[in-house]
Formats: structure tokens, C-alpha cells, sequence
């Protein structure tokens, strides 16, 4: 699926409900983000192979939306909100400070133990560390991001990352097969994390 450069579309295809718009990179100020109790934010590169990984989990989540009334409904409500940070960095500390919960979704380097193809759900201590590892070059400074929220003293009380290890970052529209392998059970992992968090 070919996804759009991120200046030419919105952080987010699910509509915002009235009065709380969405964040976007084109020209809306990042100081309108009314927030969400529960965001998804997926970071990556569209055209840069495995780097895309958090976007295609992204848009199977939006893809399920209207099958799942509980996720629709906290939408409608104003308390679920899916934003494509694409590959931005400080633009997304307001989405960050504004979350009580946060699912980062994003490829994630390979290592000793993770192979790429490798679906992973991380929370607590992990995240820290896995987000100091970057796949890319391409790849949003998430650490950083956290750590301005932190010193605001407005960072969110639960954070999770789901993704797959990348084997391929490279100037390409596709996925590596290693990494489309996992894409299925990563998006399981954030279909049931999102589960928990709304019932």
C-alpha cells in the first residue's frame, strides 16, 4: 500500500471529532492539539523499506476501526485518537504531554535476540532502551521527544511500543519479507493492548 509523503496528509485519516482537531504537519499549529486520553503513534518512513513498519501497523488499525465499537465509540468521544508522526520530532511533544496513554508504533532494530521478522510488545523499563537504538537515520528522535514531555512534567503514565525488526532500511516502497512476516502478529499485539485500555 503506497502512503502519501507526509506533508501532503494529515497526522491522522480518522476525523477528529468536532472541536478537538488532529495535529498535522501542513501548516496547523501544534498549540490546537485538544489531545487524547489514548494515542496510537505510529513514526516511520514511507519510502524507506522496513522503516515504514509503524505505518502499515497504523493503517490495519484504522482499517479495523469501525468492527470495533469500543475503539469507534472512545474516537467519537474524543478519547482515542491514531496520529502518523511520519518522521517529525519535536512537533510531536504536544501529542506526547496530552496522552495518559501512549502506543508507539515503529520498526525496531535488529539485535542478539531479536531476528528480524520479530514481532514485539514492549512496556516500562524497555521502552527507554529500545528507543535509544535507531533503525534509521530517517527515524523521529522519540527519546527525545519523551524526555522534553518528561521535563514538563506532562508525559504519559502508560507507554507501550509494538513493532517488528527491520532488515531492511532502504530507498524502496516495500517491506523486507522478513519484516511483513511479523506485521500480522504486531498487529495483534496492538489490537490487544488497545483492547485493555478501553474494554
Amino acid at each position: 500500500m503506497f502512503v502519501m509523503p507526509v506533508h501532503e496528509m494529515p497526522v491522522s485519516t480518522v476525523p477528529s471529532p468536532v472541536g478537538r482537531p488532529n495535529p498535522g504537519f501542513s501548516g496547523t499549529p501544534s498549540t490546537i492539539w485538544a489531545g487524547a486520553k489514548h494515542t496510537v503513534l505510529a513514526v516511520g518512513n514511507s519510502i524507506m523499506g522496513d522503516d515504514r513498519i509503524g505505518l502499515e501497523i497504523l493503517s490495519r488499525l484504522q482499517g479495523m476501526l469501525r468492527q470495533r465499537p469500543s475503539w469507534d465509540a472512545a474516537v467519537q468521544r474524543g478519547e482515542l485518537a491514531f496520529v502518523e508522526g511520519g518522521i517529525s520530532g519535536m512537533e510531536l511533544v504536544p501529542v506526547v504531554q496530552e496522552s495518559s496513554r501512549l502506543l508507539i508504533l515503529d520498526s525496531i532494530a535488529p539485535g542478539d535476540s531479536r531476528p528480524p521478522g520479530q514481532a514485539l510488545r514492549l512496556q516500562g523499563d524497555h521502552v527507554p532502551r529500545l528507543l535509544s537504538m535507531k533503525l534509521s537515520p530517517h527515524q523521529v528522535g522519540l527519546l527525545d521527544v519523551l524526555t522534553a514531555a518528561r521535563l514538563t512534567k506532562r508525559e504519559p503514565e502508560v507507554i507501550e511500543v509494538v513493532g517488528v525488526v527491520g532488515a531492511k532500511v532502504e530507498l524502496r516502497l516495500g517491506m523486507s519479507r522478513e519484516a511483513a512476516f511479523g506485521l500480522e502478529q504486531a498487529v495483534q499485539y496492538a489490537v490487544d493492548v488497545l483492547d485493555e485500555w478501553l474494554g
